[in-house]
């Protein structure tokens, strides 16, 4: 008897400090562990993995670089002083295969392309209307050249 007394004791006590414990943590508001950004002059790390995106960005928070990837391939892009609302970008885009870098104007169209697969590499350069008008790459094993007018009249160079 004297043993079941003393553990009804402690059970007590313990129940009313929970009780008591339960009380003061509800009594203040939620507390929030971080809030908004946080300015760090200069940070060294030796080992960066990263499970998303990085994004630097410009003073008025518009992207300068993206750096990302997704299940098909990693990208760089950097895009012009205007970010991009601005459209002028270069990229670097990597895929199963293939590489592409391209360049873009301030309309957003692409002035520029250069793609290396397993058959070699293409450059591309485009005209305004965003059609390629001349083509450098290669074709099993020889270099080829197109050239398009306005008319949209292909020429091919082959040696």
């Amino acid at each position: 008897m004297f043993r079941l007394r003393e553990k009804l004791k402690y059970m007590f006590l313990g129940g009313l400090l929970t009780l008591v414990g339960f009380m003061f943590g509800n009594m203040n508001s939620d507390t929030t562990a971080q809030s908004g950004y946080e300015t760090i002059d200069k940070l060294t790390v030796r080992e960066l993995i990263v499970r998303k995106d990085i994004r630097i960005m410009r003073d008025g928070m518009e992207p300068q670089v993206l750096i990302s990837s997704d299940r098909n391939g990693g990208r760089v892009i950097t895009y012009g002083p205007k970010g991009p609302k601005g459209m002028s970008a270069a990229s670097l885009l990597v895929a199963e295969g293939n590489g592409v870098v391209t360049a873009q104007g301030s309309k957003g169209k692409t002035g520029a392309s250069l793609m290396v697969n397993e058959g070699g590499g293409v450059l591309s350069l485009f005209a305004p209307d965003g059609k390629a008008r001349i083509v450098l790459g290669i074709s099993e094993g020889d270099g080829v050249a197109y050239l398009v007018n306005k008319l949209d009249e292909a020429r091919v160079l082959k040696p």
